[in-house]
């Protein structure tokens, strides 16, 4: 028996090294497989679960942007009525806020969402059909009107036009009623009894959407408002809208950050405005110098103003500068002021509408900005005046114009006589 194991020794050995060698090999493989399974578990995390994709997917959603959209004059509703197609096209909103409905006739509307709208005419429509299923799209929105306040070039109230939908573009195309063609005019009105209360709400709610080139944005606002200024805080941008009544009324509240949109040409948070939106542009604590020209390139601010400037310098009438430029810049486009020039005096529309007549001791070597050599803004009024000594050579002139005359005249009869 010592000699069979002697004799298998070799083979045991070798048996030996052959175990210890696949298990190493074996043990090798299993921490490549726990290193691969930990590294997809941990990659698990960096992707949205299906609750998260669910999320995105409503985000890009359109239809969720306009659930609290509110019916009003103006707008055009597509209605599509089963079991009556016949019954079926597009309706106006009246100046009263009505749509004129085949066997409703006249239907009080403003006020409501698209959701409350579809609720409201399907029990109507129950006095004609059993169980009328009716689907509503907005075909044309109405034109648009939103209060601008705060650090932007020309605050104030500004008007859009109305927006159609792409799926109704093509009606347009038809004839030059468009949309029109399609609305149908009856007689008879309707009430409306909710009961709706109205409350001061605020919300971060407002859905941020995708920009499209055919809406109006924020980008649009600030371009219609003059541009930006250099202390404008587009990080906090305030945007104030109207809650449905169905919803309870009153206002809610987003902020917006607009900085990518200017610096990394982002439009994400470039969102849809609704008619009767407020939006208010804080202003910076600090001049931000990198704003004008960034705005400049992401298209809402202009390059070029327009002042007029008259008076006693070479070549008075309209002077286009760049935006932001000084006084100084006028005066060089412009060309010298002519000898016995006085002070400048600067008239200009203020942003609360009040008019300002300002006197400036002008000086071309003055710090941009500063009282003797400031900022100018688009339609600036520019007169330069004469000086004392230049006033008192224009009276002296008038007063020896006559005399100037008669000697001339003189000279002249002196010399046929002669």
């Amino acid at each position: 028996m010592f000699l069979r194991f002697q004799k298998n020794i070799p083979e045991n050995f070798f048996g030996l090294l052959s175990f210890k060698s696949n298990f190493k090999l074996l043990f090798i493989f299993n921490f490549l497989i726990s290193i691969f399974i930990f590294d997809i578990s941990k990659a698990d995390t960096n992707f949205p679960n299906k609750k998260n994709n669910q999320i995105e997917i409503e985000y890009l959603e359109s239809r969720n942007e306009l659930e609290d959209y509110i019916i009003d004059t103006g707008d055009s509703i597509y209605l599509e009525i089963y079991p009556a197609d016949e019954l079926s096209g597009v309706f106006l909103v009246n100046e009263e806020g009505e749509l004129i409905l085949p066997k409703l006739d006249e239907t009080f509307v403003r006020g409501l969402t698209k959701s409350e709208l579809k609720t409201l005419l399907e029990k109507r429509y129950t006095e004609f059909f059993i169980d009328p299923e009716i689907k509503i799209r907005l075909a044309r929105f109405k034109s648009i009107r939103v209060l601008v306040r705060g650090e932007l070039r020309n605050p104030g109230f500004y008007k859009f036009p109305a927006y159609s939908s792409s799926s109704f573009l093509t009606l347009d195309k038809v004839d030059n009623s468009g949309l029109d063609t399609l609305i149908e005019n009856n007689n008879e009105q309707s009430e409306i009894g909710q009961n709706l209360q109205s409350n001061n709400q605020y919300s971060q709610d407002l859905v941020v959407k995708r920009s499209n080139e055919s809406l109006s944005t924020i980008s649009d606002v600030i371009r219609k408002a003059g541009g930006i200024t250099s202390t404008t805080d587009l990080s906090k941008i305030e945007i104030i809208r109207d809650i449905p009544l169905g919803k309870g009324g009153g206002k809610k509240r987003a902020i917006i950050d607009f900085n990518a949109y200017v610096y990394e040409s982002d439009p994400t948070n470039d969102i849809r405005i609704f008619d009767g939106d407020t939006l208010f542009f804080p202003k910076l604590s600090k001049t931000n110098p990198n704003q004008i020209p960034k705005s400049i390139l992401a298209g809402i601010s202009p390059k070029f103003i327009s002042v007029n400037l008259f008076g006693r310098v070479e070549n008075p009438g309209v002077v286009k500068l760049p935006l932001e430029a000084a006084l100084s810049d006028a005066i060089d486009l412009s060309g010298p002021i002519k000898p016995l020039s006085g002070k400048i005096v600067l008239i200009r529309y203020e942003k609360d509408g009040t008019v300002i007549n300002e006197n400036i001791s002008y000086s071309a070597r003055a710090q941009r900005g500063s009282r003797r050599n400031p900022y100018l803004k688009d339609d600036d009024l520019i007169s330069v005046k004469n000086s004392i000594l230049g006033n008192t050579t224009g009276v002296i002139r008038e007063l020896t114009a006559p005399f100037v005359g008669i000697f001339a005249a003189n000279e002249i009869i002196e010399s046929f006589n002669n």
